[in-house]
């Protein structure tokens, strides 16, 4: 296989772009107007959890707004630019590119990240996506987790520091 045939193509690039600055217009304007994402329960539901069906995310969802605030403030008040990362044309990930980041050898857990939920509670701010009574993602594998940060998580030095992550380790940093 050569190298031709591994990359994405300009048009399937350009697609992810325009699928994700359509997702980040579509939550600015719901932030924008405090009831935008309210209005449109279903499609902010399949959004986040990967469900249409909006009532059972209710608790989880109404705290989005309040979350999705104070995340952007630590980004803009702390330089925490990592955070945005995400190269608009990369393609959606359901896990760490195992080119960038790798297992460490002393982490006891296997693929899992065990009881771990350094990443989700960032200084003490608990993701609303965060099922507390089992630890688990309320939103794995959905639109989101594969869009932006969650699915790719670790890309970069700095989100490991961050994050105090022990499970994953860069085998090379993405440019």
């Amino acid at each position: 296989m050569n190298n031709a045939d591994t990359q994405p193509s300009a048009l399937q690039r350009l697609r992810w772009a325009f699928v994700r600055i359509l997702f980040i217009s579509y939550l600015s304007l719901s932030v924008a107007t405090l009831v935008g994402g309210y209005l449109t329960a279903p499609l902010m539901s399949w959004c986040f959890f990967a469900d249409w069906r909006f009532w059972r995310y209710l608790g989880p969802g109404l705290k989005l707004l309040p979350h999705g605030l104070r995340i952007m403030y630590l980004m803009f008040r702390q330089e925490r630019g990592f955070m945005f990362s995400v190269p608009l044309s990369s393609p959606p990930h359901q896990a760490p590119d195992p080119a960038i980041a790798v297992r460490r050898n002393d982490w006891s857990h296997g693929v899992s990240c065990g009881g771990c939920t350094n990443c989700c509670r960032p200084l003490g701010i608990t993701c609303p996506l965060l099922a507390s009574e089992d630890g688990h993602c309320l939103g794995y594998n959905s639109f989101y987790w594969r869009y932006f940060n969650c699915g790719r998580f670790p890309s970069v030095s700095e989100e490991l520091e961050f994050y105090d992550c022990r499970k994953w380790t860069l085998a090379v940093e993405r440019m």
